[in-house]
């Protein structure tokens, strides 16, 4: 009898072990399934959020060919406005220069040809 109680004890104690193994093997192959579906969710949300900035930057920024059209366009018309301002404003700069030129007080040089005489 008391054999028999020893051997229930020693089964019941494998059964116990072959429990925890299973359980064990049950947890770690959750876990490993629960980090393998986390990894892909981080993926698609890592996808989903960089698609969601290129179209962003898209709308934000335009593309690198279109700035560079636009940066072009209005380099262009900056200097047809200052091409016009200069044809309207020559013939006035140029009357000016011949009247400052033309126009010279010799007092004034008279004055100051003392001043280094002295």
């Amino acid at each position: 009898m008391s054999d028999d109680l020893i051997q229930k004890l020693l089964q019941a104690e494998q059964t116990a072990s072959k429990k925890i193994r299973e359980a064990r093997a049950y947890r770690t192959k959750k876990v490993h399934a629960a980090k393998v579906e986390a990894i892909q969710e981080i993926k698609l949300l890592r996808d989903d959020k960089l698609k969601e900035f290129e179209n962003y930057k898209k709308e934000r920024l335009g593309s690198t060919e279109e700035q560079t059209k636009e940066n072009n366009k209005k380099t262009e018309i900056e200097i047809q406005k200052i091409r016009k301002q200069a044809q309207i404003n020559q013939t006035q700069v140029v009357d000016l220069l011949i009247k400052t030129v033309l126009n010279v007080d010799t007092q004034m040089i008279l004055d100051q040809n003392k001043k280094l005489k002295h």
